[in-house]
């Protein structure tokens, strides 16, 4: 693939002519990681990169939720929202410390993965206990890994139906917009699902433009 023209493509359709450094590592971590946990599908990767520049704020690197700093300041934003939402919203449950460790385990890295058992359902694709040491998703190699790991096996939608299934509904290879705005069940239900799936669109064509195939 022709790095420098993706990198060019997605410069103009998605991040308003100009990009950082920091977003071009980020992007970079992401490619890598696809290279060594990917599907090889070029549909996978663009919605990995989609859901990072969605979840991200277009920063392309892991965030915590709130885009906050610190622990601290994670907290303290999750518990805003949760008396926003109220005490039977999933942000009021897990914005709770929970035991062993007294970890609170809201949104971390790429994905912002969130729930205790998400966190250690992950450990094994991370390659450390994320129960134990959940900043540990905020270490960009180990995030781009879950992300991408955790689309292709459906582990966050309940069904274990990962982004190959979506990509197939109509038996055509690649993503449709209807399709891509399914896929977002991979992630979190359809929460901008159509958002998402017009970032995924462009990635795509930026990544076709760079020379990647479909398969």
């Amino acid at each position: 693939m022709n790095d420098a023209g993706f990198f060019n493509a997605v410069r103009r359709s998605l991040f308003g002519g100009r990009l950082n450094q920091s977003q071009v590592d980020g992007m970079n971590g992401i490619l890598t990681a696809f290279q060594t946990v990917g599907d090889g599908r070029r549909a996978t990767l663009a919605y990995a990169l989609a859901t990072a520049f969605h979840e991200t704020g277009a920063r392309m690197v892991p965030v915590r939720e709130g885009f906050a700093a610190t622990d601290a300041g994670a907290r303290r934003a999750v518990n805003k929202l949760a008396e926003r939402r109220g005490a039977a919203s999933a942000v009021a449950r897990y914005a709770l410390p929970q035991p062993p460790y007294g970890h609170v385990y809201y949104g971390r890295g790429h994905v912002q993965l969130t729930w205790l058992d998400n966190y250690a359902a992950s450990s094994a694709d991370a390659g450390v206990d994320l129960v134990r040491y959940p900043d540990k998703m905020l270490e960009p190699v180990i995030s781009a890994r879950v992300l991408i790991k955790g689309l292709i096996d459906g582990r966050w939608n309940g069904r274990r139906k990962g982004i190959g299934h979506y990509e197939m509904l109509d038996g055509i290879p690649g993503l449709s917009a209807e399709e891509a705005a399914e896929a977002r069940r991979t992630v979190n239900g359809q929460d901008k699902a159509a958002l998402i799936a017009g970032y995924a669109a462009q990635f795509d064509a930026a990544l076709h433009l760079a020379g990647m195939s479909l398969e």
